[in-house]
């Protein structure tokens, strides 16, 4: 056997199912093939779990890496079993009088720690203290234990003791409303820690306990900040002996049954708490001013007295501790309790934390009590015997421990037993009973040998097997030393019968039926690879199904052959590897249906001995050629504002409210929120300062110089997607529904929120109170009357409308997204099949562009015609200033050309939007008044577009309402309320046009960078500070922070985004991304927020680690003058920054660049390189894109 410590061998099994056995586990885990694992010295079944020790370390590391263990058709999960906690010790013993700064002092002196290095943590019960430590035990832990023991604390005996690791954590203030499902979800996600919670326990309103799969999840969780249901939880780790305990009844005294030999050999066992009303007393050896309680306890004992008038008795209690848990089942099966209980009725007697609690109104008959109780158990006489390995797993056996308990009480031997390792311990009230019982269960196993023949013994390898042990009762098999035989070990008297059931079994021919379950292109691979492997299997029957539900191989035949069928096709299956290639080329989908692409697939299938099973939309014709066409068929359905933006306020609201089914309008509810809006304005007028009068330092551009040159001389500016560049203060007609699609009543209540939210910090507490509350319940009554007045056809038409929209984005993303979900025998022809279909796809990819002056007036209509192509060609069409570029496949591309020169000169022959607005006006007259309302310009430009293409009707949605324009009557008619109002258009002159709104060039300045200044009262302020401060170190108060600006450069983050992705594929480190700090002057702030980090200027301060651009992983490094010189002003300058550290090594001084590592077959270099690999303190790295400037800290020194 290995000398590896126990610790290293032991795994822990989780979620066991009751209908799994020792004897399955032994198999199964020391299949090597199947688990991973090895020989096993022992398997420990406790409750629905179970521990395994194995010979070799090694063993229960493969077990453990492996993960995913299925047995008898039931999945298990594995674990490490809980280590010793090296941060929390348990102090046992300590005296419920004992003050807290007796305590603490006792510590400091024992442990030789300061205040700040420990926290105590005591008992609900205060039989014992929690010493939290901050940082891991260092000291030897006996030499502690040995030296507490030996001195007393308040006069009684204390003990140090070691815990284990708690793989629960305890929640308090919570929401009421949070569920466990919740809680789950939370703690399972990205925020909450990304840890796999077992199970969620509530405790009470507010607490909760969550149990998670993995004991290193508990640390992982207690680092992080929680907030859920935006209420901040407390989080705490979760210990069974620091919850308060229950009231429960006295425990009766309980028969030798089963269940009580059950609850022996558990090491946790049900016990009766305190009640939480007794107070305990001090032991007999504590002196006597620790027996009295404090004198401020007195004084409010007497005033209580006092209130009540009622005298309360002072109640005494001690607590006998059990060490040995057999003694303390033979105390819960005796009825000295009850007897006790009877004589004594004054007084409670219960059982917690493997202590005897008593308490009462006496201390002459506690002191009676406590020495018969004492006596009891010393009467317990004990005798032990050693036994094999496997004798003693069988007498661990349940049903086996039952049925020698059963025969003892039989043979009125009352005695029990626990098996420990290889020790037989029996225990009774007598030393002669126990010596008998120990004697006769030394007699009662025995063992016989089977003979096997070549076939029977592979079935001893079947799980058939071990069901058949299971159901046969009583058995256990045991290593033999004999060759083509299989021993047995059973009780005594039941040799024969088991023997006849077990030759029985082994003569009967058994047949199986298995379902190996896998995907449909992992069946494929197999069935077009492995062909010859199934077809030599002639043994077996084995059946492809192609189901949805089931999908897989069947496999049918005799029990041991369809077993190592079985075997070897999960085998084959876990070593086939996969791999899911994303390609987002414009066009593949509609590529993948020409028999060019089919025809590349398939010889990379037989080129590389890979199947590709592929993952896509089809993609679909455009059912309307016409690119105009489709284009206004889709505009039409677009939601467009009905009223006037820009009438006076009394108009806007004649103009646009609803009205209800009884013609009632809003207006009183409009009133009340202008009236509320004017309070607001008066306050202004009456002195109060506007926002622009206050100190425009916030509004600074940190960075005003001219822009770089080489940005200004770009002629050409990639974007993501074609933009309209139509005047920006004249709306579109064919804006988006999210744009304009706010009812008059939502104008209203926006206009109120942003007027308080301007103004509420210059009112009294009163006056802001009062408005709030209007303000809130005006909202309320708008938004019930939206709903109410909302006919059921609007939410039809909004839900079509949006259908539409989300099938047309949809189905452009489609056709230029395609999974290939690749499985090879070898990793390296997924990287081949990966390399070679881009390959192909991008060797077939092209670009054309087409430049005209008139791309400058396209409207959103000509915005929808380009996406139009896009989706009817399957091709990207990019807008770039004057130019507009279309790429994809060639012969894809040369058709979109077409209708990209067709929209072009459509473009240079259409009246533009503005020319509209300038010269025509649409209205529509009251039916009552006959007053003519104008629409709004977005109407307008969209019915005088209808009425240029001579159209008869055209549809369209006012308000989400929708509405039909007969230009034949000119009429415009309301479908949902079926009223119908004249509509006519107006010619204007010049100079009824009052503003000429400049169009706004497409500049390059957007791309610019942008720094904003941080709100110190904000989170992000907060939270920047503070990660600063906590690395600051000797420099905590000789900086203070002057700024937080944060920086804003789109270029800069888009490469970093893309590096990161690549450092993401190569990296074996846990963490590859770093909040590192960088000084520098104030001359290079501008550089590196214009142009990020650059290694050219390495050198400035220091080339040790190599000549690349320096981190500090602490900011005390960074605020020193070498890397952060001080301006004329005294101010420091330091960078807060996303650095990608990724995979390091330790840096040289002659580095140009990453070191290749060694190990790898491919050549790739480090990503980084660092002072100290162990401990690093600042990190170097050799690429500009792999850091991003976040937020720029400007500080200065404090000189006292």
């Amino acid at each position: 056997m290995s000398g590896n410590n126990p610790e290293g061998r032991t795994v822990e099994v989780l979620e066991l199912p009751g209908n799994i056995d020792e004897e399955l586990l032994y198999l199964y885990f020391e299949n090597k093939r199947r688990s991973g694992g090895g020989p096993l010295e022992s398997v420990e079944i406790k409750q629905n779990c179970a521990v395994l020790r194995f010979e070799d370390a090694e063993a229960a590391a493969r077990v453990l890496s492996k993960g995913h263990h299925v047995v008898h058709n039931s999945e298990l999960s594995v674990r490490k079993p809980p280590s010793k906690d090296r941060c929390r010790l348990l102090l046992r013993g300590v005296s419920p009088y004992t003050s807290t700064e007796m305590i603490e002092l006792y510590v400091e002196n024992m442990m030789d720690l300061k205040v700040t290095d420990y926290t105590l943590i005591p008992s609900p019960e205060k039989g014992f203290v929690l010493i939290h430590l901050s940082q891991p035990l260092s000291k030897d832990f006996q030499t502690l234990r040995t030296r507490i023991s030996k001195r007393k604390l308040d006069g009684s005996e204390v003990t140090l003791e070691q815990i284990e690791q708690t793989d629960s954590v305890l929640l308090e203030n919570m929401h009421p409303g949070t569920s466990p499902d919740l809680l789950r979800l939370y703690f399972e996600s990205e925020q909450g820690g990304n840890q796999r919670v077992k199970e969620v326990t509530m405790l009470s309103e507010g607490t909760a306990k969550v149990t998670f799969a993995y004991y290193e999840s508990v640390d992982c969780v207690l680092r992080l900040q929680h907030k859920v249901n935006d209420t901040e939880l407390v989080v705490k780790a979760y210990f069974d002996f620091l919850q308060p305990a229950t009231q429960d009844s006295v425990t009766e005294s309980q028969d030798v049954t089963d269940t009580d030999s059950v609850e022996v050999e558990n090491v946790d066992m049900q016990t009766s708490p305190l009640p939480v009303d007794a107070e305990p007393s001090p032991p007999a050896g504590t002196p006597h001013r620790s027996q009295e309680p404090p004198a401020a306890n007195v004084v409010e004992v007497e005033e209580a007295v006092m209130e009540d008038q009622t005298v309360e008795i002072e109640a005494h209690s001690c607590h006998i501790p059990v060490t040995d848990r057999i003694k303390l089942a033979w105390y819960r099966k005796n009825n000295i309790q009850q007897d006790v209980q009877k004589a004594h009725p004054s007084f409670s007697i219960q059982i917690k934390d493997d202590t005897v609690h008593v308490s009462g109104p006496n201390k002459l008959e506690l002191e009676q009590i406590k020495d018969l109780i004492s006596r009891f158990f010393g009467s317990i006489a004990e005798t032990r015997f050693t036994v094999g390995p496997e004798v003693a797993l069988f007498l661990e056996r349940e049903d086996v421990k039952n049925h020698l308990l059963q025969t003892l009480t039989q043979r009125r031997l009352p005695a029990l037993f626990v098996v420990s390792d290889s020790t037989v311990s029996v225990t009774s009230l007598s030393k002669k009973v126990a010596d008998q019982a120990g004697i006769f269960l030394k007699s009662q196993v025995c063992e016989f040998s089977v003979p096997l023949e070549s076939e029977q013994e592979a079935l001893l390898c079947c799980r058939e097997w071990s069901d058949f042990l299971q159901t046969l009762g009583y058995t256990s098999t045991k290593s033999s030393e004999r060759p083509g035989s299989v021993d047995i070990l059973t009780l005594k008297g039941m040799e024969n019968d088991k023997q006849a059931a077990i030759m029985q079994f082994l003569t009967t021919p058994i047949e199986r039926e298995a379902l190996l379950t896998m995907e449909p292109g992992m069946l494929k691979y197999i069935q077009i690879h492995c062909h010859q492997l199934l077809a030599d299997m002639d043994q077996v029957s084995i059946f492809p199904l192609e189901g949805e539900e089931n999908c897989g191989l069947k496999i049918h035949g005799q029990a041991v052959a369809c077993q190592m069928a079985e075997e070897v096709l999960q085998g084959v299956v876990s070593s086939v590897c996969t791999r899911i290639i994303t390609v987002n080329v414009p066009g593949v989908c509609r590529f993948l249906d020409e028999k060019e692409c089919r025809s590349i697939l398939n010889e990379m299938e037989t080129k590389f001995q890979v199947y590709i099973s592929l993952k896509y939309v089809p993609w679909e014709p455009l059912p309307h050629q016409d690119i105009f066409e489709s284009a206004w068929k889709m505009l039409s359905q677009k939601n467009i504002q009905k009223g006037c933006v820009n009438g006076s306020a009394p108009e806007l609201k004649a103009d646009s409210m609803q009205t209800d089914s009884n013609g009632a309008t809003n207006t009183g509810l409009l009133a009340e929120a202008k009236r509320i809006v004017s309070t607001v304005d008066k306050r202004q007028e009456d002195g109060v300062p506007a926002p622009d009068q206050f100190d425009d330092m916030d509004n600074l551009d940190l960075y005003t110089a001219e822009e770089p040159s080489a940005l200004a001389d770009q002629d050409v500016t990639d974007v993501q997607s074609p933009q309209p560049l139509s005047d920006q203060n004249v709306p579109s007609a064919f804006l988006s529904q999210g744009v304009l699609g706010s009812s008059l009543e939502e104008e209203a209540q926006l206009s109120l929120a942003i007027q308080y939210s301007m103004e509420a910090n210059q009112w009294s507490q009163q006056d802001e109170e009062e408005q709030f509350q209007k303000a809130l319940e005006l909202s309320k009554k708008m938004t019930r009357e939206e709903h109410s007045n909302s006919p059921s056809g609007n939410s039809q038409q909004v839900a079509r409308q949006q259908s539409v929209d989300l099938s047309f984005e949809n189905a452009l993303k489609a056709a230029n997204t395609l999974q290939l979900h690749v499985f090879a025998g070898y990793s390296c022809d997924l990287i081949r099949v990966d390399i070679a279909f881009n390959k192909k796809v991008n060797q077939r990819q092209v670009e054309e562009k087409v430049e005209h002056r008139t791309v400058k007036n396209m409207t959103n209509y000509h915005a929808k015609c380009l996406e139009v192509i896009k989706r009817k060609h399957a091709v990207d069409v990019q807008v770039q200033g004057t130019i507009i570029a279309v790429s994809g496949f060639k012969d894809y591309v040369t058709a979109a050309i077409s209708d990209v020169k067709l929209l072009l000169e459509n473009i240079s022959n259409a009246v533009s939007d503005k020319e509209i607005l300038k010269t025509v006006q649409w209205v529509h007259h009251n039916p009552i008044t006959s007053k003519a309302k104008a629409y709004s310009t977005d109407a307008i430009v969209f019915i005088e577009n209808a009425w240029r293409m001579k159209l008869k009707k055209v549809d369209i949605l006012f308000d989400n309402q929708p509405h039909i324009i007969n230009f034949e009557k000119m009429q415009e008619y309301n479908i949902a309320s079926g009223k119908s109002v004249k509509i006519s258009r107006k010619l204007l002159e010049l100079g009824d046009v009052t503003q000429d709104v400049p169009e706004e060039e497409y500049s390059l300045l957007s791309h610019l960078p942008d720094a904003t200044k941080i709100d110190e009262e904000s989170e992000e302020f907060q939270e920047v500070v503070k990660n600063f401060y906590s690395t600051i170190q000797e420099y905590h108060s000789k900086i203070r922070i002057i700024q937080v600006e944060k920086l804003m450069n789109r270029l800069l983050y888009n490469q970093y985004k893309l590096k990161k992705a690549s450092v993401l594929q190569h990296s074996t480190q846990p963490i590859v991304e770093r909040v590192l700090y960088h000084g520098t002057s104030e001359g290079s702030v501008k550089e590196i927020c214009v142009h990020g980090f650059n290694r050219s200027f390495c050198g400035k301060n220091a080339t040790v680690y190599g000549q690349g651009v320096y981190f500090a992983v602490n900011s005390a490094l960074s605020v020193q003058d070498q890397y952060s010189p001080p301006n004329a002003d005294g101010y420091k300058f330091i960078f807060a920054s996303k650095v990608l550290t990724g995979d390091f090594t330790k840096g040289c001084h002659s580095m140009k660049t990453a070191p290749l590592k060694e190990t790898e077959n491919i050549p790739l270099r480090y990503d980084s390189v660092t002072d100290d690999i162990t401990k690093p303190t600042m990190f170097v790295i050799f690429n500009d894109t792999q850091a991003f400037p976040e937020y720029l800290i400007t500080c200065q020194r404090i000189y006292r």
